[in-house]
């Protein structure tokens, strides 16, 4: 784990020609001057509300009369996507944010795949780029006009989790401790630039993905204002990634949220609906009908020893606590607990509270078994689902 400790002052970078032009928007031009040659002129790329949380904190420091850091912004980002059954077009929340704060927006073209013989849409001089969450990869003509080069912030303790899911592996892999690295970008790959700063973030052992996004988001625009005010600083004692402990993020897919009971433990289910609930969700087949679970909880230590019981009794060995006598997937309605219990891999358990059938609205364990008239205390089985 790299830390950097916090000085006083603010790294003095030189700001680039007081006056500039930019297209803003694609369609019209306008002309600015620099505030201050003690503050950076920030190319910033994004795209989510991940990125937002750094461009928001780039913009406050930018209108501070004391310690000011950045300069002015100017930011590049996708263009506007087709949203719901409608297909209408939506700006992407960092476009919105720029054109609710008056900065200057450039656009990549719609369905770009690659920005390798894309030109940068300006040709104002700038000192450094910050990229978060932007999802191209910028070759090094896009980086021609930066004066410090640009560095990237990203969600996870690199070399650990390069890729474009690293909050969702972490969760999946039920890891204690995630955290930010800012990175320099390089030219050859995707999340292999040297370390500037890093610095580790608790996983709260009941959170989910999103929660954990945001907070790992604010963390971050910390982290990157730091990196600013230090970068001098910081790429002088900067650390090359060890390429022998990389491990990789890939993008999460339908099939990651299919359940296998037989193989996967009530811990390892548990992990894997903290880190695809808020997405693609996880999800099992029930009389020939997918259901995804929504809403799953672990069971305590008394709810444990009530299914316990319940199992010997089943076995006709009243007072053991036999573990063995349900096959994996068995799920048991509990009315006084109000939900499904649901038997997974190493005779473990978990609760179910919410579920949603196929082209139904999401309801209660309650919902489900009046649905299918389940009496309490009545087993049946759930199987691994399928996905269309």
């Amino acid at each position: 784990m790299l830390r950097r400790s916090a000085r006083a002052g603010a790294l003095l970078l030189q700001s680039s020609s007081a006056n500039a032009r930019v297209w803003t928007n694609g369609a019209q031009w306008r002309s600015f001057a620099a505030a201050s040659s003690a503050a950076s002129r920030v190319l910033f790329f994004g795209t989510d509300d991940v990125s937002v949380a750094t461009l928001k904190a780039l913009y406050a420091n930018s209108q501070q009369d004391d310690g000011r850091i950045i300069d002015t912004i100017d930011v590049i980002c996708p263009s506007d996507r087709k949203v719901g059954r409608g297909k209408r077009t939506d700006p992407v929340p960092v476009k919105r944010f720029a054109l609710d704060h008056g900065l200057n927006v450039f656009h990549t073209p719609p369905q770009l795949k690659t920005l390798k013989n894309w030109p940068l849409p300006t040709q104002a001089a700038y000192d450094v780029g910050v990229v978060v969450s932007f999802g191209y990869f910028l070759h090094p003509h896009l980086l021609a006009n930066l004066a410090h080069g640009a560095i990237n912030m990203h969600p996870s303790l690199l070399p650990k989790y390069r890729g474009p899911a690293p909050i969702h592996h972490a969760l999946l892999n039920g890891d204690a401790t995630t955290g930010v690295s800012v990175i320099e970008i390089d030219p050859r790959a995707f999340d292999v630039g040297r370390i500037l700063l890093q610095k580790e973030f608790a996983i709260p052992p009941e959170i989910q993905c999103n929660e954990l996004s945001q907070r790992l988001a604010s963390f971050g625009a910390e982290c990157v204002l730091e990196t600013l005010q230090h970068l001098a600083e910081y790429k002088k004692n900067a650390v090359v990634q060890d390429d022998s402990k990389a491990c990789k993020a890939p993008k999460i897919s339908f099939q990651d949220g299919i359940l296998a009971f037989q193989h996967e433990t009530a811990d390892q289910i548990f992990h894997k609906w903290q880190a695809l609930s808020d997405s693609v969700g996880i999800s099992v087949q029930f009389k020939d009908k997918v259901v995804k679970l929504i809403e799953i909880r672990r069971p305590t230590s008394e709810d444990l020893v009530f299914v316990h019981q319940e199992e010997s009794r089943l076995a006709g060995e009243t007072g053991s606590f036999s573990l063995v006598t349900s096959p994996e997937g068995t799920c048991i309605f509990d009315k006084t607990r109000q939900a499904l219990w649901l038997k997974c891999a190493a005779n473990s358990w978990l609760l179910v509270t919410k579920l949603q059938q196929a082209d139904r609205k999401v309801g209660s364990a309650i919902d489900f078994a009046n649905g299918y008239r389940l009496k309490h205390l009545q087993r049946e089985q759930f199987h691994k689902g399928t996905q269309s």
